[in-house]
């Protein structure tokens, strides 16, 4: 449990000292076709029940994207995507938009020198969801959707395109 517990909280290190950007717009999809897999498009995340965990490392079925989420944040990063992230603030020195994360309530844009790719520990299959204190992913064949639900800040990320609420 202390080599997670590590490995989160490095993950969300770069969540809690990057800069992140929460006012940007989302980007337009692609022109390429969207796959079940790549947009959104699809049915929103069930309401249905979360398993509840303390804190977890997962990635997607397609193994493209990796979250690491804990009681008051979640970040996840993305390996491929076809959406260009918003300008990259001046205050950023490291890799900018690779992912999402929820910190502090507010859902952003990641800029971070490292990635949760790799890291995951386990699945989260399409239709399933976990929660950590009030924060909620549900994985869907259509993008990973994060929120907490105490403040409704969050987002969904997928390989077309992503939207921050």
């Amino acid at each position: 449990m202390a080599p997670i517990r590590g490995l989160l909280a490095l993950a969300l290190l770069g969540v809690l000292t990057a800069c992140t950007q929460t006012d940007a717009p989302t980007p337009t999809p692609s022109t390429a076709s969207p796959s079940a897999k790549s947009g959104f498009g699809g049915p929103a995340p069930a309401p249905g029940p979360a398993r509840k965990v303390d804190e977890a490392t997962f990635r997607t079925p397609s193994q493209n994207i990796a979250c690491a989420l804990t009681k008051s944040a979640v970040r996840c990063d993305i390996g491929r995507k076809t959406w260009e992230p918003p300008a990259k603030p001046a205050d950023c020195e490291l890799d900018w938009g690779n992912g999402l994360a929820i910190n502090g309530g507010e859902a952003a844009v990641v800029c971070a020198g490292d990635t949760v790719l790799g890291a995951a520990d386990s699945t989260l299959e399409y239709g399933e969801a976990l929660r950590s204190g009030t924060v909620r992913c549900d994985s869907e064949n259509n993008g990973m959707t994060c929120k907490d639900e105490k403040t409704g800040h969050g987002f969904t990320l997928a390989s077309s395109r992503y939207t921050l609420f």
